[in-house]
């Protein structure tokens, strides 16, 4: 008894009782993860050969750009007129002096600028007397002296009008396109004024004392008719049509203004001495209102010099120079 007492007493497993209420566990066993594998290598395929492209034309190689090399010193000037520029550090070689070169030659007055179909071929000198006329009544006669050397004009042009003395003289230097004026100057009734035309500085100046600015091509009162002779005998065909006009800025001793002349047809001029034909030349009216009228006939038979000039006042007036001779012919 003692033996089956001590028996139950002694501890022993923990095991329930009622087995048979006990839940079932159960239990699933999974398989280990796999260890991760590596990413497989992929082998990069072999590169075939291409074939060789053709090769470009060889270009020049390119110098990488210097530092700035010191200023050059100053251009040093004859007295022959010899220019010479000495080279310094950084040059053609150290201390090597550059070649000489020819100094440039000073620009020139800029002439009348040319127009298509224009050409420009100057009067020969003459001094010309004509016929005055005021209103149909003869006056003294007048005159137009013209001089050049291929290089500079002298123009003076002088009439009488009742017991008055009018004298215009225009100077300068001749170009390839023209006259180029340098000096105007009016004498009325024992008066005097001039313009002066400074070509390098673009401006003219008046009597008055103002001053205007200076465009290529400008023209003082006289000068123009000038410069109308030389372009007619330099292309003569261009005035055959009426209606060819010529545009000229044109300068007296008070100020500046445009000036069209158009070419309105050939006429037959009585010189007294017979007959002449010759192409009439307008001068258009200038503002609205302009009643002075200013007309010019050239002819052939005199180099397309003047064989008459009118002018036309706002009065009525009209005062007429008709060609009588040259001297010397």
């Amino acid at each position: 008894m003692l033996a089956v007492i001590g028996f139950l007493r002694m501890p022993g497993p923990l095991i329930p009782l009622d087995v048979s209420e006990t839940p079932a566990l159960e239990a699933v066993l999974l398989p280990p993860p796999r260890p991760a594998r590596p990413p497989p290598v992929v082998p990069h395929p072999t590169p075939k050969p291409r074939p060789a492209a053709p090769q470009p034309a060889p270009k020049a190689v390119e110098t990488p750009p210097e530092p700035p090399a010191p200023p050059a010193p100053p251009v040093a000037t004859s007295e022959g007129g010899t220019t010479e520029t000495v080279t310094g550090p950084g040059g053609n070689g150290a201390g090597a002096a550059a070649a000489p070169s020819p100094a440039p030659a000073p620009a020139g007055p800029a002439g009348p600028p040319a127009q298509e179909g224009e050409k420009y071929v100057p009067p020969p000198s003459a001094t010309m007397h004509y016929a005055s006329f005021v209103n149909g009544v003869q006056n003294p006669d007048g005159l137009i002296r013209w001089e050049q050397d291929g290089k500079h004009y002298r123009l003076a042009v002088e009439t009488r009008v009742l017991w008055f003395r009018f004298a215009f003289q225009s100077s300068g230097v001749m170009t390839e396109t023209g006259l180029v004026p340098e000096r105007y100057e009016e004498n009325r009734r024992g008066k005097s004024e001039a313009a002066r035309f400074d070509q390098a500085a673009g401006t003219v100046a008046f009597a008055p004392g103002t001053q205007a600015q200076l465009s290529p091509g400008a023209q003082d009162r006289f000068s123009v008719f000038l410069q109308l002779v030389g372009r007619v005998r330099g292309n003569p065909q261009r005035y055959t049509a009426p209606g060819v006009t010529e545009t000229f800025q044109v300068a007296d001793t008070r100020d500046m203004q445009p000036m069209q002349v158009q070419y309105v047809g050939e006429e037959e001029i009585d010189t007294g001495r017979g007959m002449v034909r010759a192409k009439h030349f307008v001068r258009l009216q200038r503002h609205a209102g302009d009643k002075r009228r200013v007309e010019i006939w050239l002819a052939q038979s005199l180099g397309w010099m003047p064989v008459r000039l009118r002018q036309t006042e706002p009065d009525g007036t009209q005062i007429d120079l008709v060609y009588r001779s040259t001297e010397g012919q």
